[in-house]
């Protein structure tokens, strides 16, 4: 997974755009920060700049995980618990920004961020008013190497099923509409052109291009705007149906269900999923750089800009779990992290000082 929590969307919040009570997690728009997502598991990128920001991944505990696939080949995992009236669900796909080509860089993002846009006869306002109607929580959520939607919803069952009906027609029934899609790129091609003066997103690019090459890690995940302005609505399209395959997807069921109604509700959501002739090819794999790379970049901002970055390791690793631990107490934990005590608070060199550590 990548470093999406660094992200902002285009409305500005943190890597969401929802739909009822927000919980959006589109992280396509704001590419000041993008190129902290393309970090990949770096050990450590470290920013001294003007916005605090706090990223660790969550620790894993023992979960009694129930694990099926649906009639078209989804993969389910599925936790029953009954503590809350809740059900949450996601659906993910190999679909993130690794999947983009240079010369339609920013067609990911697009695709992802267009799902909940106008779907199985809906518009926008149609979906959002839907979800709030009970109470639910409807979002996106996209990085480098996946993207997909989740849903919060009571499990009483009229609330649960007009919540699940949407997020089905969101999935598997996107329409990418073409008044929409032009409004979007515009926004989108606003929000590069400011990126291009603000030397966060200088150095983010520039951080990018030194780790990863022509790697598709190295692609800004918002896209350029000369490739962003010439994507079509047919591009969408034939992005979906490439890349969110019921084959290839994922989905995650926790909450108050029955092992019955989570069977039921996965093949609700991925029944109607695209059925691509082939799975997405494996991504190269990434390799270390072979000596130190400093680049310093001249701006007139005020405010210096410091990133360090390496290519870290895979979750599977057995060293995850200390190095894990080894960020946090480092720069991952906040006000408690020594790099926020030490640079911060004892000697007030920068407002934001800070590590994070997030495996491929």
């Amino acid at each position: 997974m990548a470093a999406d929590a660094a992200m902002r969307g285009l409305n500005g919040s943190p890597t969401n755009r929802n739909h009822g009570r927000k919980m959006h997690s589109s992280n396509f728009g704001n590419t000041a920060k993008g190129g902290l997502e393309r970090l990949r598991a770096g050990f450590g990128v470290l920013l001294l700049g003007s916005s605090l920001f706090v990223a660790a991944a969550s620790a894993h505990a023992t979960l009694p995980i129930q694990h099926w696939q649906t009639a078209t080949g989804a993969r389910v995992y599925f936790v029953e618990n009954h503590d809350l009236p809740i059900l949450d669900a996601s659906v993910d796909f190999s679909a993130g920004s690794s999947r983009d080509v240079p010369a339609k860089a920013g067609l990911a993002g697009l695709t992802a961020h267009m799902l909940d846009l106008g779907a199985g006869g809906l518009s926008d306002d149609e979906i959002g008013k839907r979800i709030a109607a009970v109470g639910a929580a409807l979002g996106t959520r996209f990085d480098l190497d996946r993207a997909g939607l989740s849903l919060r919803t009571l499990s009483s069952k009229a609330e649960r099923d007009q919540a699940l009906a949407v997020m089905a027609k969101v999935l598997q029934q996107p329409e990418f509409p073409e008044a929409v899609l032009a409004r979007e790129k515009a926004r989108i091609v606003a929000a590069l052109k400011e990126a291009e003066t603000q030397p966060e997103a200088i150095a983010d690019k520039a951080l990018s291009a030194a780790l990863y090459g022509t790697h598709p890690y190295a692609l800004p995940s918002s896209g350029e705007v000369a490739t962003v302005s010439t994507l079509t609505r047919q591009d969408l399209v034939d992005f979906y149906g490439a890349h969110y395959g019921a084959n290839g997807a994922v989905i995650a069921l926790m909450g108050d269900v029955t092992r019955a109604e989570a069977a039921a509700i996965a093949e609700q959501l991925s029944a109607q999923l695209p059925k691509p002739a082939s799975a997405p090819a494996a991504l190269p794999p990434v390799q270390a750089p072979t000596k130190a790379v400093l680049l310093n970049i001249a701006h007139p901002a005020k405010q210096s800009h410091i990133l360090m970055g390496y290519p870290g390791m895979k979750r599977v690793d057995p060293d995850y779990f200390a190095l894990y631990v080894g960020n946090y107490i480092l720069g991952g934990g906040g006000f408690d992290s020594r790099l926020t005590q030490e640079v911060r608070d004892k000697r007030g060199l920068a407002y934001s000082a800070y590590s994070y550590f997030i495996p491929y």
